[in-house]
């Protein structure tokens, strides 16, 4: 083994091993997995003025208002959400969404709030709960994740470690 591929191969265990360690402190960091409380949540209604399917996520607006919405795909039921949306035409719309936390595409100065609950006159199409459920299942991958780097870059470095051990000259 060259001492090219020996630092090479030390170098990817150490890099797994880094991502492992960070995925699980970010993960263990987060407060209910990431997700919003439903007392930090803010409700807002009106009329749906326009509605955009997106890969992440479903996007709206309501009349006469400058905010703009977003239902993260990570919540799950977005082809009901969007569904409901579009045939909410003169409906009253009430979502309850994170006021704290606004997020902008790269190749937009567009502001967008996450919203996690849906209402069309008054009848509930996603609650709270249905998105928290699915965010929440969606995250328990993570400790496999985690765990795979760990012992992968493990399993590198003590398998370069033996080879080089025995190729030096």
């Amino acid at each position: 083994m060259t001492k090219f591929k020996y630092y090479r191969n030390l170098s990817l265990s150490v890099i797994c091993i880094a991502l492992g360690l960070a995925i699980g402190f970010l993960n263990l960091n987060q407060v209910n997995n990431g997700f919003p409380f439903k007392s930090h949540l803010v409700e807002k209604s009106g009329l749906v003025d326009w509605v955009q399917a997106y890969d992440y996520g479903i996007r709206f607006g309501f009349v006469n208002d400058p905010m703009s919405f977003n239902y993260p795909s990570k919540s799950s039921g977005q082809s009901v959400v969007e569904e409901s949306l579009l045939k909410s035409k003169d409906q009253l719309v009430t979502i309850l969404f994170e006021a704290s936390n606004t997020h902008s595409p790269i190749y937009s100065s567009k502001i967008y709030y996450d919203f996690f609950e849906l209402k069309v006159n008054g009848l509930l199409v996603r609650s709270y709960e249905e998105s928290e459920q699915a965010w929440k299942s969606d995250n328990k991958l993570t400790p496999f994740i985690v765990a795979l780097f760990l012992i992968g870059g493990t399993y590198i470095w003590r398998k370069t470690k033996k080879e080089y051990k025995y190729t030096r000259y």
